[in-house]
């Protein structure tokens, strides 16, 4: 890439961390998972930055592992640990203040003290939302329990990010038995699709218009179904259900008041996070449009090089490359106080070591799979 088309800035959102005293409250087989990327997801201070400089990116947004403090049964822990955590994540954001913000850990076992969390970490430390895995033991954000915390985010104007988790064990155990992988490579994008579609059809976003949503992935396979999606909820949850609720003696439920359409432009935004190919972004390009799409990486899981160099391909204009790689994230999380940094003009030999390691892995990966 040229000097004149080197894109100013590069801000990353779903880039993970993971404390110490929540990890260890893990299931042995999940530790055992993550013990390959411990060492990345452990630091948050030079040999992320380093990396981060090595790849060409400015900013991180940082935000807890999943399956996070979703996954605890007592409450009472899950309210202690998101203060006890949130409270050190502040710390590193303050300490490196032009390279990482942050996205709250929630207690969602209670929202009341979800919504109170909230607030007093974008108060306090300027956090620029929050991120949560998925349902929490069953409860979805369509729940009428959380209202507490959407119409917190709608009166803070910060975005929720639904990151990925596990089904409820039923339908784990139902479609994916004996496969993590498949849960992973599937179940998540499935799962976190559903969470979005179960929000929109039960009105969640005509009793909170001015919420933000924001999913990973590429849009978690919902922009290759987005016709089909638009057809069936416009008019099945749209309008034939207004009409059926205006018959006597039909019980009123919630229901969405406006076309599929028009919450995906308007609540919804996607990041590129662990999807780096032209066409599935070429895809979702077509039916959200530019202003709609975030760069993410989702470091430590995927490759950085990797990333940086899918966001230098995509077949934009200048303008809109400029507005994937950091100028709707700052509009959206108001990060334009944020410092340019400006990692991408480093050309060390440092990072010309790391990103040829890079390219061989890839293509040793890609070898090894075809």
């Amino acid at each position: 890439m040229t000097t004149q088309n080197k894109i100013s800035k590069v801000i990353a959102l779903e880039e993970a961390f993971l404390y110490p005293k929540l990890f260890e409250l893990y299931p042995m087989e999940l530790r055992e998972k993550y013990s390959a990327v411990k060492e990345k997801l452990s630091d948050v201070g030079p040999a992320r930055i380093k990396r981060m400089d090595e790849a060409g990116i400015d900013i991180q947004v940082l935000s807890h592992v999943q399956p996070g403090i979703e996954m605890l049964d007592d409450t009472i822990l899950a309210i202690k640990l998101s203060k006890e955590i949130n409270n050190w994540l502040g710390g590193i954001v303050q300490k490196y203040p032009t390279r990482f913000a942050g996205f709250a850990t929630l207690p969602m076992q209670s929202p009341e003290d979800a919504a109170d969390e909230l607030e007093r970490t974008v108060k306090e430390f300027g956090f620029k939302g929050a991120l949560i895995n998925g349902h929490t033991h069953g409860r979805y954000l369509d729940h009428e329990s959380f209202s507490v915390l959407l119409s917190k985010a709608e009166e803070l104007d910060v975005p929720i990010y639904i990151h990925p988790t596990d089904p409820p064990k039923e339908i784990s155990d139902y479609y994916y038995e004996g496969s993590s992988t498949l849960i992973t490579g599937w179940g998540w994008g499935v799962e976190t699709g559903t969470h979005l579609l179960r929000m929109i059809k039960a009105g969640v976003f005509d009793r909170h218009p001015k919420l933000k949503i924001i999913i990973g992935h590429m849009g978690e396979l919902i922009p290759f179904c987005y016709s089909r999606l638009s057809l069936a909820l416009s008019m099945g949850e749209w309008l034939l259900a207004a009409q059926e609720a205006k018959k006597p003696g039909s019980s009123p439920e919630n229901h969405m008041e406006k076309s599929f359409n028009y919450y995906m432009k308007q609540n919804l935004y996607i990041t590129t996070s662990g999807v780096f190919d032209q066409p599935v972004f070429e895809c979702a390009l077509a039916f959200l449009g530019i202003d709609n799409m975030m760069f993410s990486v989702d470091d430590p899981f995927r490759d950085n090089f990797e990333a940086v160099d899918f966001l230098n391909a995509t077949k934009l204009s200048k303008e809109d490359k400029e507005k994937l790689a950091h100028g709707n994230a700052e509009k959206i999380l108001k990060l334009s106080n944020v410092g340019n940094f400006n990692a991408a003009s480093k050309n060390s030999f440092s990072a010309f070591k790391a990103r040829t390691k890079s390219k061989m892995g890839r293509m040793l990966l890609s070898f090894l799979v075809k």
